[in-house]
Parts: structure tokens; C-alpha cells; sequence
């Protein structure tokens, strides 16, 4: 029998998704949870879409258009399957699978939890944060195989 740790600010990373490799198949989205078990830092860099131009008087033109995110994320040596992680979360097969989708192959969303203060049960209070997504990047490493195997994983998300 195996017990899960459960973290008191909850997981950083949702994935809007079917869950195919569920016991009893999701075939609706909902928000699947990503495992923390050897997550690297995440990083958010903002990226300001905008037109700049100089003048032919010396002045400068700036014409804002908008500002988008890119989310890095890694794992290092992450089990395959989510009952092997230690929070019982998707694992490497649960990333590549969704990757390899329709959904994968689109925009999907994504939730990210802040956790700014207060228990995991209210989102709203944590700062929970949905934003539309696409791969940029999804690089998986098969590190060890045997009884079981263990990824690192990198991936990329720029926010449409």
C-alpha cells in the first residue's frame, strides 16, 4: 500500500485535460494535477509585444499591443506513472501522453497556484491563475529503466 504526501499549499501546475490513463477514463477536461515529486524551479518570463520606432525628428513611437508569458518547468528523474510519484500526481507517461494528443497538438489552459496565503481548498484566495497555452518545447530524457523507469522532463509553454 502506498501513501501520498499531501503538500498544504497544493500543486503549482494544473493541466485542463481528459485523463486517459485514469482507472476509470476521464472523457471530460477538467483539471488534472501535475506532480511536484522533483519539480525544478518554474519560471515565468514576460514577454511585451509592442512596435517601436524612431522618428525622423529624434523622437520615439511605442505602440503597445499586449503582454504574454512563457512558463519553463522540469522535472528530474519523474516516475512514469502518477502511483509512483510521491503525490500520487501525473507522472512522465500522464506529460508525454497528453503532449502526443489533439489536446496537446492546440491551445489548451493551463492553472497556475500561487499560493499566497491561506488553506489549498480556496482557489480565489491562493491566487490561482488560468492561462491559455501551447507547447513550445517538450523534451523527455528516459534517465533509468528496470522495475521502473524515470524521466527528466523539460518543457516550454508560451501563453496565446
Amino acid at each position: 500500500l502506498m501513501s501520498f504526501i499531501t503538500l498544504p499549499k497544493g500543486v503549482l501546475l494544473q493541466f485542463e485535460a481528459k485523463d486517459p490513463l485514469a482507472s476509470t477514463p476521464a472523457t471530460t477536461l477538467g483539471w488534472r494535477n501535475v506532480s511536484e515529486h522533483n519539480r525544478g524551479e518554474f519560471t515565468i518570463s514576460p514577454m511585451r509585444i509592442e512596435s517601436v520606432k524612431r522618428m525622423s525628428n529624434g523622437t520615439l513611437r511605442k505602440y503597445y499591443v499586449a503582454d504574454k508569458n512563457t512558463f519553463n518547468v522540469s522535472w528530474s528523474m519523474l516516475p512514469s506513472y502518477r502511483a509512483e510519484t510521491a503525490d500520487g500526481y501525473w507522472g512522465a507517461e500522464d506529460l508525454r501522453r497528453f503532449y502526443a494528443s489533439d489536446e496537446g497538438k492546440g491551445a489548451f489552459r493551463i492553472l497556475l497556484n500561487y499560493a499566497k496565503g491561506g488553506s489549498i481548498q480556496n482557489t480565489e484566495l491562493l491566487g490561482a491563475e488560468p492561462f491559455t497555452v501551447v507547447f513550445k518545447e517538450f523534451s523527455p530524457v528516459l534517465i533509468k529503466r528496470g522495475v521502473n523507469a524515470f524521466w527528466d522532463i523539460s518543457m516550454t509553454l508560451e501563453e496565446v
